[in-house]
C-alpha cells in the first residue's frame, strides 16, 4: 500500500516491551511492532490477561496482510487495484470491506465540501505520487491536469443495491490513501477487542488510536509536533477512546519550476494542484482512526483558515501549524480548547 508518509505524531509514553512468550501476573505493557505497508506499527497493550505475544503478533501481521490486498492501489492482487483496472460501466461487486470504505468517503467527501476525494487517482499518478513510475520527476502542464481531473469525481461513481458499484467512467480510478491508515487502525482495534483486551494504543505509519484508561487512568500520552523540528516544542496530550490523525506538507514532495515552493503529495481534488498554502500540518481527533485520517487530510487541504471554519462547524478537535515569517503558528479549534486547554491552572 505504500502508507509510507511520516506524520508529526510522535508517541512519547514510556513503554517496557517483554521478551517472554506469555504475559502475566501484574498488569505490564507490552509492545510489538513491525514493518508492513511501506511503513511502521506499533502495539501496545495494558494487560493482566495471560497471552501468547507471538500468537498476538501473527494474528496482528496477518490482519495487516489482508487489509494491503484489499485497499493497497499498488499491489496488482489486491480488490483495489483489479477495480481500478476493471475497465467498464457494468456494475461490479467488490469486496464488502472496499465498499465500506467507498460509503465512507462519499460522507466525508460531501461533509468536506469536495476536499476529500478518492477519485483523484489520476491527478496523483500524473504528479508522480502513486503507481505510476514515469511520472516521478516531471511537473505536468495545464492541459495534463484539466485532462486528469474530467477522469475524476464522487459523483462518477455509484454505489447500487446489493453490494454493487458502478463507474460511469470506465477509467475512473480510487486512492485511498487518506483514509485506508486509518481503516485499518480500526481494524486492528477490534482485533484487540476479540482478544478481550481494554487498554491499548495503536499506531500506523504515525496515525494513532487509543482505547482504555492507559497506565495513570487518564489516557495514552501522545506528542503532538509543530513541524518545527524541534523537540522541545512537542505538546503532549492523553488519548482515550479516541484517535488522531496528521496530514502535511512538509515531507513527500519535489521541486516545482512552475510554483515558489515544491509540489506536496497533498493535492486538492477541485484544481488537480498541490497545495501551496501556509499550512504546514494539521492535528484531526476523532472517536476512529477512519474519520481523524479523513479529516487530516480534508482539513490539510482547506487551510488554515477554511479549515478552522469546517473544525468548528463541526465541533472538532483539531490543531492547526503553519509557518508565518519563518516561525510556527499554532491554532486551536474550540473543542480542542475545551478538551485540552479547560483544566488547565
Amino acid at each position: 500500500m505504500n502508507l509510507h508518509i511520516p506524520v508529526f505524531v510522535t508517541i512519547i509514553l514510556c513503554l517496557c516491551g517483554c521478551s517472554e512468550n506469555t504475559i502475566s501476573d501484574s498488569q505490564s505493557i507490552t509492545e510489538l511492532k513491525g514493518k508492513a505497508l511501506g511503513t511502521t506499527w506499533s502495539v501496545k497493550v495494558l494487560t493482566t490477561t495471560n497471552f501468547r505475544i507471538e500468537d498476538l503478533r501473527s494474528d496482528i501481521s496477518q490482519k495487516l496482510e489482508d487489509c494491503d490486498k484489499i485497499f493497497s492501489h499498488w499491489r496488482t492482487d489486491s480488490e483495489l487495484y483489479q477495480f481500478n483496472g476493471a475497465l467498464t460501466t457494468t456494475p461490479i461487486s467488490i469486496h464488502p470491506q472496499l465498499l465500506d470504505l467507498l460509503k465512507h468517503s462519499k460522507w466525508i467527501h460531501k461533509q468536506s465540501d469536495g476536499t476529500f476525494d478518492p477519485t483523484v487517482a489520476p491527478v496523483v499518478n500524473l504528479w508522480g505520487f502513486g503507481p505510476v513510475g514515469k511520472t516521478r520527476s516531471t511537473i505536468p502542464t495545464d492541459k495534463q491536469i484539466s485532462e486528469a481531473l474530467s477522469l475524476t469525481g464522487m459523483n462518477k461513481v455509484e454505489l447500487l443495491r446489493k453490494g454493487l458499484v458502478q463507474k460511469k467512467l470506465p477509467t475512473l480510478q480510487l486512492d485511498f490513501s487518506g483514509s485506508a491508515k486509518g481503516e485499518i487502525i480500526d481494524q486492528i482495534c477490534t482485533l484487540l477487542q476479540g482478544w478481550n483486551f481494554n487498554n491499548f494504543l495503536v499506531e500506523l505509519g504515525g496515525e494513532v488510536r487509543a482505547y482504555g484508561k492507559g497506565r495513570n487512568g487518564k489516557g495514552w500520552i501522545v506528542g503532538l509536533e509543530d513541524g518545527s523540528g524541534d523537540s522541545g516544542s512537542m505538546v503532549s496530550v492523553p488519548l482515550r477512546n479516541y484517535a488522531v490523525a496528521t496530514s502535511g506538507t512538509y515531507q513527500l514532495n519535489k521541486p516545482n519550476p512552475d510554483a515558489n515552493r515544491s509540489a506536496s503529495h497533498l493535492l486538492d481534488p477541485r484544481t488537480g494542484r498541490p497545495v501551496e498554502h501556509q499550512l504546514i500540518a494539521v492535528n484531526a481527533f476523532a472517536p476512529t482512526a477512519r474519520d481523524a485520517d479523513a479529516w487530516a487530510t480534508a482539513l490539510m487541504i482547506l487551510g488554515s483558515e477554511e479549515g478552522m471554519k469546517k473544525a468548528e462547524k463541526l465541533d472538532m478537535v483539531a490543531r492547526f501549524c503553519r509557518i508565518q515569517n519563518g516561525h510556527i503558528e499554532i491554532s486551536l479549534s474550540t473543542a480542542y480548547e475545551r478538551l485540552y486547554l479547560s483544566n488547565i491552572p
